[in-house]
């Protein structure tokens, strides 16, 4: 009887079943408290943009957020843990990136490692400082609930129509 040969997964499959992995590491919260960093909240922000509209990914990573938060013993108060306004602009900034991307396809069977490459600033823990002065970013109010930047506008939620 013949040996049938198997392909090895490339590089790209490997990393795309990580993102997939990591994706349910986040939802069934077993996503370590050490790998919580600012690169993992990207991450997550672009699965969850990857499938579904911003609204459904925005209540999705909102509620996934603070249940981590929780499962790591964060306490999501007015003083510490989610932060609404964090939450909100970085998701719009993942998803004008990814409307603005130049790869064919973007985010159809890629990993966020090949977004990332191609858009290093989202890396940036301090990008939103470009859109908000520091005492509206860090008000009790801005963990709250949204608010708008003072500085720079942020890009819409959609690519507005044409007209």
């Amino acid at each position: 009887m013949p040996r049938r040969m198997t392909r090895a997964p490339d590089a790209m499959s490997l990393a795309v079943a990580a993102d997939a992995a990591f994706l349910v590491a986040f939802r069934d919260r077993s996503l370590p408290k050490s790998a919580w960093t600012h690169r993992a909240h990207v991450r997550v922000a672009w699965l969850h943009l990857r499938e579904a509209p911003f609204g459904v990914a925005l209540d999705r990573l909102r509620t996934g957020i603070i249940a981590l938060n929780e499962s790591h013993g964060v306490a999501n108060t007015p003083d510490d843990g989610y932060h609404e306004t964090v939450t909100v602009a970085f998701l719009r900034l993942i998803a004008a990136a990814m409307r603005s991307d130049p790869a064919p396809d973007p985010g159809a069977g890629e990993s966020f490692s090949a977004f990332a490459a191609r858009h290093p600033r989202l890396l940036d823990r301090s990008l939103l400082r470009e859109h908000y002065s520091e005492p509206r970013l860090m008000s009790r109010e801005a963990r709250r609930r949204f608010l708008e930047p003072d500085l720079r506008p942020l890009p819409p939620i959609s690519k507005p129509e044409p007209g």
